[in-house]
């Protein structure tokens, strides 16, 4: 047996070693610093471990698993002699019946078939599901109770059939092997082996052995000495440029037909088999949610790598699983860089390269110890707007989301306060968060602002005392009068108007009789204290300064 040694390299690189650590485990290889020893009887069924890899990390995500986690609820209403089914329980079955013959008729699934048991029609027995006992207008369900259930155990019987195919050792195996090949893996690379549209090999374990595992034992077996050429990462000889880095997503490009891309038209973009294997484990490092993906390059050696993307995939997949949402990386990200108690050594000695894969794209941040330090001050609450968010026309917008993202991007939430605040003061549909949620954003941006040294005069405790005497103003002002304050004020702060908001105060003070709060004079010492005031003042007048962690009010989630 042979040892292999690999040191990290480039973003990339790195997250392939990482997802080559997660699939073999780490107690199977030997780690010094920024290199990986590994030996070669570790490629023996290498592409096993890849497949249960993927399938164990992603399974509750996988449509495979919709189709057999049915068996439990089944199981429990024969046990009970069907005695809890009701109509809640119809609905769950019929639900589940469409999402069956859906699946079982899709392509991926299909081509599956012949590898788990040729005698076996799964496409035939979709095609024999039916919903049951659908309900016309005026009949209950009490009223066909007993021919309902019935009907049902005669599915129960069908599905029974359906599940024990699809739960089977291979069924497993292929059928999950498939799902993990369109959610998960095409996210990283494609085009050569499975993910080749027109491979002949119908077994993609062996398409992957033969891609990626084989060529490495033949090029381990190669005599190097006269090599003219070197592999472009590691720098080992190899024999020729056939290998390159075209089937890497958003990275790779085809040296054949896009010669321009390198130096005088002349490639020397090649890599080594070791290296491609290596490249190919690039999904297993990422973490993906519905097509997002991310990987922290914390390379200051491998077993600090591997640890805190390790902890960024348990967040995700293992602590939440049942309410995985698009925010769920940023989430992962946030728990994961500020929560030092089990870390040896805290995120203020480097910066950090953050990968994002977003849009069937790369996009880069560095969390430098400033944005590290936000964070965590902020981590309380960012917890307050996980669940918030709005929506303007087709596009989805999260609070927790775009307050990360304009942090990592080392930008003020400004624009993003007076955007959220603008649209509830002015009672637009599909706002799911009430002014509370607007004074957390607030809070938030404070800690930047401060962090940056943009405004070092304001405390958290004087924002609670303006929002407070927002409120009293509320209280006193005409109501009939409010919305064309919110309008004039609004207007005033986002064109960075400091005499047309000093107006509208005096103006509507005096109209109450009262004395102006003194704070309003930090107004003029520079433009991020003015709109602090501002913003904090406008919070207090349109709603009490409220921590609500589901997002709206009970009519609003």
């Amino acid at each position: 047996m042979r040892e292999i040694e690999c040191r990290t390299g480039d973003w990339l690189f790195n997250a392939g070693l990482v997802g080559f650590v997660n699939i073999v485990g780490k107690e199977n290889v030997r780690i010094e610093g920024q290199r990986l020893f590994f030996d070669t009887a570790l490629l023996d069924g290498f592409e096993e471990s890849y497949f249960a890899y993927f399938i164990k990390a992603y399974e509750k995500t996988l449509s495979w698993y919709k189709i057999i986690s049915y068996k439990e609820e089944m199981e429990r209403h024969r046990e009970a002699d069907f005695s809890d089914f009701d109509e809640l329980s119809l609905d769950r079955l019929n639900n589940y019946i469409a999402i069956a013959k859906y699946y079982l008729k899709s392509n991926s699934y299909v081509g599956a078939y012949p590898l788990i048991d040729e005698t076996k029609d799964p496409v035939q027995w979709g095609k024999n599901l039916t919903k049951v006992g659908q309900l016309k207008k005026k009949e209950t369900f009490e009223e066909r109770c007993t021919e309902i259930i019935q009907n049902v155990k005669q599915v129960y019987t069908q599905l029974d059939e359906i599940i024990d195919f699809c739960q089977s050792q291979k069924g497993k195996k292929y059928l999950a092997a498939k799902n993990v090949i369109y959610t998960v893996i095409n996210n990283g690379w494609s085009g050569v082996s499975f993910l080749y549209s027109q491979t002949k090999e119908k077994d993609c374990y062996i398409d992957y052995r033969k891609s990626f595992v084989e060529p490495v034992l033949e090029h381990l077996e190669t005599n190097l000495e006269k090599a003219k050429f070197n592999c472009i990462t590691c720098n080992e000889p190899i024999k020729n440029m056939k290998l390159d880095l075209s089937f890497m997503n958003e990275t790779g490009f085809d040296t054949a037909r896009k010669t321009s891309h390198v130096w005088d038209f002349n490639n020397d973009i090649a890599v080594c088999p070791v290296c491609k294997l290596i490249y190919s484990c690039v999904p297993a490092g990422f973490t993906y949610v519905y097509g997002n993906g991310i990987f922290i390059n914390d390379s200051i050696n491998i077993d600090t790598l591997h640890a805190v993307n390790k902890k960024v995939h348990n967040e995700i997949l293992h602590h939440s699983t049942e309410n995985l949402t698009s925010t769920s990386p940023y989430r992962a990200l946030i728990e994961a860089i500020t929560n030092q108690t089990e870390d040896k050594r805290h995120y203020e000695l480097a910066d950090i390269q953050v990968v994002r894969y977003e849009n069937e794209t790369y996009r880069f941040n560095i969390l430098s110890k400033r944005a590290l330090k936000i964070f965590r001050e902020s981590k309380e609450t960012l917890k307050t707007i996980q669940k918030c968010g709005l929506k303007e026309g087709n596009l989805n917008i999260n609070f927790y989301q775009e307050t990360v993202r304009r942090l990592m991007n080392n930008e003020n939430l400004f624009t993003f306060i007076h955007k959220t605040m603008y649209l509830k003061v002015t009672n637009v549909s599909n706002t799911y968060y009430h002014m509370g949620h607007v004074g957390a954003l607030l809070s938030i941006n404070t800690n930047f602002l401060k962090e940056i040294e943009a405004m070092t005069d304001i405390s958290k405790g004087q924002i609670w005392h303006i929002n407070k005497c927002g409120t009293e103003f509320k209280k006193a002002y005409p109501e009939n009068k409010l919305s064309g304050f919110n309008y004039k004020i609004l207007n005033a702060l986002k064109t960075n108007n400091r005499d047309a908001f000093m107006d509208i105060i005096l103006n509507s003070y005096s109209y109450l009789g009262k004395a102006i709060p003194d704070f309003f004079l930090k107004a003029f010492t520079n433009d991020e204290t003015f709109k602090t005031v501002g913003y904090a003042f406008m919070v207090g007048v349109n709603g009490p300064l409220e921590n609500n962690e589901n997002g709206g009010n009970k009519d609003e989630e």
